[in-house]
Formats: structure tokens, sequence, C-alpha cells
């Protein structure tokens, strides 16, 4: 992925480790989600505090993020736009997204492997509506 805030298979501890060193309300970076394969977590810094929202790629190659917003969910042709739309205030997230933490800001090495939890959400997640996403990708 070309995304330089894309941190591919890194962990919900280092993910957090990274945002926090950084500092800043809004800081995010996307990884890949460690419980669920082939879903994606957009982690944004806000008071110390990291939230993650789930990413889930639809069957038409577009975006959906689950976020605590109970509007319509708007697709996204790309993961771009998805990240233009949420730099936006007051669009569903705890803060709009405002500092990228790029790659380069630290060693990925390969020391970092999987836990079994995958992140402290946003909001309660329930079990069914994990099942009612995973189906959405597949009707579509």
């Amino acid at each position: 992925m070309e995304l330089q805030y894309f941190h591919g298979n890194i962990t919900k501890e280092m993910c957090e480790e990274v945002l926090i060193h950084k500092g800043k309300n809004g800081s995010f970076l996307l990884r890949e989600s460690e419980s669920i394969p082939g879903v994606l977590c957009l982690c944004v810094l806000y008071e110390e505090v990291v939230y993650t929202y789930r990413i889930f790629k639809k069957r038409n190659g577009h975006y959906v993020i689950q976020t605590s917003d109970s509007g319509p969910r708007q697709d996204f042709r790309t993961l771009k736009d998805l990240v233009a739309k949420y730099e936006k205030p007051n669009q569903g997230l705890v803060i709009h997204l405002r500092y990228p933490v790029n790659r380069s800001t630290f060693q990925q090495g390969s020391e970092h492997g999987h836990g079994n939890s995958d992140y402290a959400v946003a909001f309660p997640l329930d079990q069914q509506v994990v099942a009612a996403m995973a189906n959405i990708m597949l009707v579509q």
C-alpha cells in the first residue's frame, strides 16, 4: 500500500506507543487488524487515549468504516478518500484526523508479532454488529 501512514502488520501495543509518542490530538495511522483478517484499523490519538475504528473492504473494492455515528454508512472508493472525509471535523470520529504518522517515524522490525487482543474500541462493539458488517461485505 502506497500510503505512508499505513503501518501494516503492527500490534495494538506498538501502534499505541507510536501514537502516544507523537503526543498530538488528531494523530493517526492505519494498520492491519490483529483479530479479523482483511480488516484495517484506523487508530486516532485523543487525550492520551488511542481510539480504533475498523475499516472493511467490500466486494466491490470500496471501503466502509465502523464508527459510533448512527448515520448512513458511506462507501469510499479509496482509503485516501476515506481519510480526506475524516480530516473534516464532526464526521463521527472522536476527533478529526489531523496529523498522519508515517512509517518512517519509527523502525518497523520483525520483533513485532501479533497479540491475542485487537484493541480497545471507541464504543462498545456487539458481536451481532461485527457479524452484520461482515455480512454486508459478503452481500455487496
